[in-house]
C-alpha cells in the first residue's frame, strides 16, 4: 500500500486505468465483433434495398432508413464505449462524451420510433385493408417526425452526461469519467430516466397489441391469395425485428432500474458478475445489428439480390 503511494500521481492514475480496462476485456471484444458485423451488415442493407430495390414498395419503404440509423447508432454507442473503456478513469474530452451521448441516443430514438411507424403500417395494412392507409407522403412525413422527435427528445443527455469524478481510496486518486452526471443534475436524471421508462414501456405495449392483431388476422387468412401472403411474410419480418428490439432492451432496462435505485451497484459487483451484467446492459446493440440476418432469412427479394451481387459477382470474377 505504502509503495502504491509513493507513486507520482500520473503513476497511480495510469494503473486504475490499466486495471479497469482489463476488467472490460470480454465487452470491448464483444463490442469490436458488433461493430463489424452491424456496419457491413447495414451497409449491404442501404445498398440493396435503398439501390437496388424499390423502395417506394410501402412493405419495404422504412427499411433503408431504419438501416441508416441502426449503422449510425451501432457506430456511436460501440466507439463511445470503446473509449471510454479504453479510458475509464483518465477521460478528458467532456464535449465529446456530451456529443457521442446526444448523437447515441439520437440514433437509437430514432430507430426505435421507424420500428413503432412500421407496426402502425402493417396494422392499416393487414388489419384495416380496405380503411385509410399510409400513403407515400404520409410515410415521408412519419420519417421526417421520427427525426425530429429524437433530435428533441435527446436534448436532456447532454446536460446529463459528462466528466464525472471517480476516487479510488486504496490509491488516494482522484480521477475523470465519461459517464452520468448526477452529481450535478441528479434531479434532470432521474426525471430523464423515468420518462424514458415510461415510454419505452408503452412503446412495448403498443408494439404487442398491434401485433397481436396482426397475428390473429394472419392466422386466420392463412390460405390467403399470393399477394396478401405476400404481404404477410412482410408482416412477420416486422414483427420478427420488434421481438428482438423488445428481448435485447428488455436486460438494460432492467439494470438501468437497478443502478438507478442502488447508486453504488457497478462498483459493487465482482469482476466475472460484472462481465457478465455489462454485457447484458450493452445487449440492445444487437438490436442494431441483427436486422440483416432477419431480411436475408425472411425476405426472398432481399436474399435474391443479395446473391446476384456478392455471390454471382464473385462467381464471375473468380
Amino acid at each position: 500500500m505504502a509503495s502504491l503511494l509513493n507513486l507520482t500521481e500520473f503513476e497511480r492514475l495510469t494503473l486504475w486505468d490499466k486495471s479497469s480496462f482489463k476488467d472490460f476485456l470480454p465487452s470491448i471484444v464483444y463490442l469490436f465483433l458488433c461493430v463489424v458485423v452491424g456496419v457491413v451488415g447495414n451497409g449491404i442493407v442501404i445498398y440493396i434495398y435503398g439501390l437496388r430495390l424499390h423502395k417506394n414498395h410501402d412493405g419495404r419503404y422504412f427499411i433503408p432508413f431504419l438501416a441508416v440509423a441502426d449503422l449510425l447508432a451501432v457506430i456511436i454507442a460501440t466507439e463511445h464505449r470503446i473509449v471510454v473503456y479504453f479510458y475509464p478513469v483518465t477521460y478528458k474530452w467532456e464535449s465529446f462524451c456530451k456529443l457521442n451521448c446526444y448523437v447515441g441516443y439520437v440514433a437509437t430514438v430514432c430507430s426505435l420510433v421507424i420500428i413503432l411507424t412500421i407496426s402502425i403500417q402493417r396494422y392499416l395494412k393487414v388489419c384495416t385493408p380496405y380503411g385509410g392507409q399510409m400513403t407515400l407522403f404520409w410515410r415521408r412525413c412519419s420519417l421526417m417526425i421520427s427525426f425530429v422527435v429524437s433530435v428533441v427528445f435527446a436534448i436532456p443527455t447532454y446536460f446529463i452526461y459528462g466528466l464525472e469524478k471517480k476516487y479510488n481510496q486504496e490509491l488516494n486518486i482522484t480521477g475523470y469519467a465519461c459517464a452520468t452526471v448526477t452529481t450535478q443534475h441528479q434531479s434532470l436524471f432521474l426525471v430523464y430516466s423515468a420518462l424514458c421508462l415510461v415510454l419505452v414501456i408503452t412503446e412495448w405495449i403498443v408494439l404487442i397489441v398491434l401485433y397481436v392483431k396482426v397475428a390473429r388476422v394472419i392466422f386466420q387468412q392463412s390460405n390467403s391469395r399470393d399477394h396478401d401472403r405476400r404481404a404477410h411474410k412482410t408482416t412477420l419480418m416486422f414483427m420478427t425485428i420488434s421481438i428482438i428490439y423488445i428481448l435485447t432492451f428488455l436486460p438494460r432496462m432492467i439494470t438501468s432500474i437497478v443502478a438507478g435505485v442502488k447508486a453504488d451497484f457497478w462498483d459493487s459487483l465482482s469482476v466475472e458478475t460484472l462481465n457478465v451484467i455489462d454485457i447484458l446492459h450493452l445487449l440492445y446493440i444487437v438490436n442494431h445489428v441483427a436486422n440483416p440476418f432477419v431480411y436475408a432469412c425472411m425476405d426472398v427479394k432481399f436474399w435474391a439480390e443479395f446473391k446476384k451481387v456478392f455471390i454471382c459477382s464473385s462467381s464471375a470474377v473468380l
